[in-house]
């Protein structure tokens, strides 16, 4: 993991595994109301712990047929050309009669069983079909955008669910790793013509992508994420994506260099946060946004690192949000660590260091090994 500028390694490595590996072993009740997301909490915890270069396939690889258990298919009219799947977060989500199953759920898991290794599941147990079926009927034929999850009673595209970029990037990333890799495997199943229009109507006029003309920096990565598993990134013009890296530039806070009006303008300018990343325009820095915002970056530039100042980022996260005693990584330095952003956290070092892949948000070492085991 990164080293310190000067001296040997600040990182307190063996205290973020035991972080990561307390939230697969005992979780605090205050974690209870969490059960229906439980796939999250495995997939922030099995991937904090491969970017610290523990074997989680060897340590956790007992527990596959427990996940394997959460993979639900359903038939929906009596004929198996209709037969949609995917994962819940918890077995009390297994509700017969009822679609239950989502898409970040989904994903979660797929990464999660990616991350173990568990190759024999995606070659010739997981119906590719019936899954990409489900990320199907998820989309909204009317803006191209998706939904999580299903309405139980009529098994379309729930209604009252919001759709963004987040759940774009999700369904993309399940088909991805279903095996879609071209425009005409992804047209199989989603429209994907009305997603990329989707997608382009959320650009801001000032760079970036959200909701209502707001750039944000987590719905920015999940946009270009999404853009570089469609191999269509290039539809972006040159124009905008200057401008999208003159606004991720500016997220950086800072009162070195560049950055130093960020100090003087930023009503919400924290010392404290100086090297750390905002998700929006005068907001302090958080943990998490390092990664959107380097993610981002690097999807759009080969000289991101020249850009950006990693050290100062570097320097933020490890003497900032790092928890040196527990483990972990907290959204600031006023609270305490938490497993999202402790994920991140971890997940922006690794970045920098060539380590993470940002389109899939795994280790680029198990995608490489991913992408050559499980060729479609």
């Amino acid at each position: 993991m990164c080293q310190a500028t000067n001296g040997p390694s600040r990182v307190v490595t063996k205290k973020h595994r035991k972080f990561f590996e307390r939230h697969l072993q005992l979780l605090p009740s205050s974690h209870q109301g969490h059960d229906v997301n439980r796939m999250a909490i495995i997939f922030y915890s099995i991937s904090g712990l491969s970017i610290f270069d523990v074997n989680v396939s060897a340590k956790y690889g007992d527990h596959l047929g427990w996940m394997r258990k959460h993979y639900i298919k359903t038939v929906l009219d009596d004929t198996e050309n209709t037969a949609i799947s995917g994962f819940v977060g918890s077995l009390v989500m297994n509700i017969p009669h009822a679609t239950t199953i989502n898409l970040p759920n989904t994903l979660f898991a797929l990464l999660s069983m990616i991350m173990l290794r568990d190759y024999e599941y995606f070659e010739t147990i997981l119906d590719k079909r019936s899954l990409a079926r489900f990320v199907s009927k998820c989309q909204r034929p009317d803006r191209g955008s998706f939904v999580s999850c299903l309405d139980y009673k009529t098994n379309c595209g729930s209604s009252v669910d919001s759709d963004d970029l987040r759940f774009c990037y999700i369904a993309v990333a399940i088909l991805y790793i279903c095996g879609c890799r071209s425009k005409e495997d992804f047209d199989e199943y989603i429209d994907t013509e009305k997603l990329l229009g989707y997608i382009m109507s959320q650009q801001c006029y000032n760079g970036a992508f959200g909701a209502h003309n707001e750039p944000h920096s987590g719905y920015t990565s999940c946009a270009l994420s999404t853009l570089a598993l469609l191999s269509s990134l290039e539809k972006l013009s040159d124009k905008f994506k200057e401008d999208t890296i003159t606004w991720l530039l500016h997220r950086q806070v800072s009162s070195h260099g560049c950055m130093k009006f960020e100090s003087e303008l930023n009503a919400s300018y924290d010392q404290s946060d100086d090297g750390g990343f905002q998700g929006r325009e005068n907001k302090f820095a958080d943990t998490c946004y390092a990664f959107w915002c380097l993610n981002s970056l690097h999807l759009l530039t080969k000289d991101w690192k020249m850009l950006c100042q990693t050290e100062l980022v570097t320097n933020y996260l490890l003497d900032r949000t790092q928890k040196t005693l527990t483990g972990g990584f907290s959204k600031n330095d006023e609270e305490d660590a938490d497993l999202y952003h402790s994920c991140l956290g971890s997940a922006a070092l690794a970045l920098i260091e060539g380590k993470f892949n940002g389109e899939l948000c795994i280790p680029q070492e198990i995608f490489n090994d991913f992408s050559k085991r499980c060729c479609f």
